[in-house]
């Protein structure tokens, strides 16, 4: 099996940025290696994370193309704005579900989507809820065989 493991995107101070991302956007944050060789952040059990790189390029303020699905976009985007998350592109419906677009503290832009799941599952070719809840930790309950 081979699966994306992590993207990197610039930051001023890797620390800030990561306190930030579990603040703001409700992240997890992990650091490896001593004096915080490499910090990660990323929704709680999802195999993709961030790696937060301080100080290896030039600070490049934009659009990443990077994009997080959501089920729930407006209620996300309230959260993340009463935390003084700034929405360039405020939610906004379209044609094929609905996006927005918010920035981290160093200017780096970055997509939210909302699509409907059927959509999404049929896409990224997803597991089944049942499949995905036994490997991140179960989130959905065990149903018990009856024994005759």
């Amino acid at each position: 099996m081979l699966a994306l493991a992590d993207v990197a995107v610039v930051v001023s101070n890797a620390r800030a940025s990561a306190r930030w991302w579990q603040k703001a956007v409700g992240f997890a944050s992990h650091t490896i290696g001593g004096k915080g060789h490499a910090i990660l952040v990323g929704p709680p059990g999802e195999r993709l994370i961030l790696h937060l790189c301080e100080g290896f390029a030039p600070l490049e303020p934009g659009d990443t193309g990077i994009a997080f699905i959501t089920d729930d976009l407006t209620t996300l985007a309230t959260r993340m704005s009463k935390h003084g998350v700034r929405f360039p592109s405020p939610p906004q419906k379209q044609a094929w579900g609905s996006m927005a677009k918010f920035e981290d503290p160093d200017g780096n832009i970055f997509w939210l989507l909302e699509v409907p799941t059927a959509m999404v599952r049929a896409t990224l070719k997803l597991r089944a809820p049942r499949q995905a809840a036994a490997k991140v930790g179960r989130t959905t309950p065990r149903r018990r065989r009856r024994v005759r």
